[in-house]
């Protein structure tokens, strides 16, 4: 019986990594499925047929399973220490149980099993520096396309309709998820930037590219994280400093945060602030979902209504929320928040274990790493952190941020377990 070419393997794996990172950041099929339909326009997206996207992401579960199959003594060596993150998804999976809408919540914890599977795939084929070379690819090809449906497609590329007239959405639906991922493309070519020696332009011009479509979304959230999140690539930096002088340093940073938001709220104001950057207080309404919304998490606080549940227009609880705001809204726009609505604060104190313990991981990997991917974990989880204050990524299992977040969990344990990790896969693929 033939084997495939270990060649053939390994670019198939790579093309199903970029394909399948960018599919699950719900690029290209959803806003062409929905035929250009921006929000505000009037036009009901239920209405379409989205089943290809559930079937395509069952595809690239499939496909996942199969290939941690070929490497499954290694997959058992990373997963059983594991242990929050899984029972994490686990906690998520078993809340049909209790669920106000058990079958939804069924099929979410299916999506989010699979996602967990794609994140550890990645991480157990892929050394963390080509993680971010697959983030690269992957990437590059989103700020490509998007560039090319707002040049050749308008309909598609751009929000021409509703309340969001002229906001640049590339291969997404809205304007706002085509921010979160450009603001997070200038981090992966920045990284890149620095790292590479010989044709370092070409990521510089992919950084200008992604600051200049992060402007043109006219996302003021995702310029100001993409803002941050530049600056936290360079103050990192101090964590591989000896310990004086990084606790002095952290000491010194702290004192003057705490000093600068003193001032600001005793002379400056959230007022003014909001009215220089052109928000309301509300933050477009958010502050008014999220009252809502922790009044309703009251009402279920152990164990939540169930993933995915809550959430159902006029039909399920979220009537009361869409009552009282007087408009639709089809998540908190916070996705702790989120978390607690679906599994309650057991579920959330799952999650928070797994995140700090990944955020001592990181520290600790930077400090014993002087190359660049160093910097990926940490920063990756500091995104997870802005993104889900006003949106909400984390509650999403089946989408791209939630398939990063178990690639770095799983990368990091197996880091821990090993330090010459990532030296032992090189040497496979070379005797492979």
């Amino acid at each position: 019986m033939s084997h495939p070419s270990p060649k053939i393997l390994n670019r198939f794996e790579v093309v199903f990594s970029v394909f399948s990172l960018i599919h699950l950041s719900s690029g290209i099929l959803p806003v062409i499925l929905t035929q250009g339909a921006s929000e505000g326009d009037g036009i009901d997206i239920t209405a379409f047929d989205l089943s290809l996207i559930a079937k395509v992401s069952l595809l690239i579960y499939f496909c996942a399973f199969v290939l941690l199959a070929l490497r499954w003594k290694k997959v058992i060596n990373v997963v059983t220490e594991g242990k929050f993150i899984g029972l994490f998804v686990c906690f998520v999976f078993i809340s049909c149980f209790w669920s106000i809408a058990p079958d939804k919540t069924f099929r979410f914890g299916v999506y989010g099993i699979g996602s967990t599977m794609v994140g550890l795939y990645l991480a157990t084929r892929y050394t963390i520096k080509e993680q971010i070379n697959i983030l690269t690819w992957t990437f590059a090809t989103i700020i490509i396309l998007s560039v090319l449906f707002a040049v050749g497609a308008p309909k598609y590329g751009y929000m021409l309709s509703g309340i969001y007239p002229d906001a640049i959405r590339g291969i997404y639906t809205h304007k706002n998820l085509m921010g979160m991922m450009s603001a997070f493309a200038t981090v992966i070519f920045f990284l890149k930037a620095i790292d590479t020696k010989h044709r370092s332009w070409i990521f510089w011009l992919l950084f200008m590219s992604s600051v200049v479509v992060t402007i043109l979304c006219k996302s003021t959230t995702s310029l100001g994280n993409m803002l941050i999140m530049l600056t936290l690539c360079m103050s990192y930096r101090i964590f591989r400093w000896n310990y004086e002088v990084l606790v002095s340093t952290i000491l010194g940073i702290l004192i003057l945060g705490v000093s600068g938001l003193l001032f600001f709220f005793n002379f400056i104001g959230t007022d003014a602030f909001f009215e220089a950057i052109g928000k309301d207080p509300t933050l477009s309404t958010r502050t008014e979902i999220w009252a809502q919304v922790w009044e309703a998490i009251q009402l279920k606080p152990w164990l939540g209504y169930g993933s995915a549940a809550f959430w159902d227009g006029l039909e399920g609880p979220s009537k009361y929320v869409e009552l009282a705001v007087r408009a639709k809204v089809a998540y908190a726009h916070n996705g702790f928040l989120d978390i607690l609505l679906g599994i309650g604060f057991i579920g959330m104190s799952l999650f928070l274990i797994s995140f700090f313990s990944n955020v001592i991981k990181s520290l600790l990997f930077l400090r014993k790493t002087n190359s660049v991917e160093g910097f990926w974990p940490i920063l990756f989880l500091n995104y997870i952190i802005l993104t889900n204050l006003t949106e909400g990524t984390l509650a999403a299992l089946d989408n791209i941020f939630w398939v990063l977040y178990s690639t770095i969990t799983f990368s990091l344990i197996a880091a821990n377990k090993n330090k010459f990790f990532d030296t032992q896969l090189e040497l496979e693929k070379k005797q492979y």
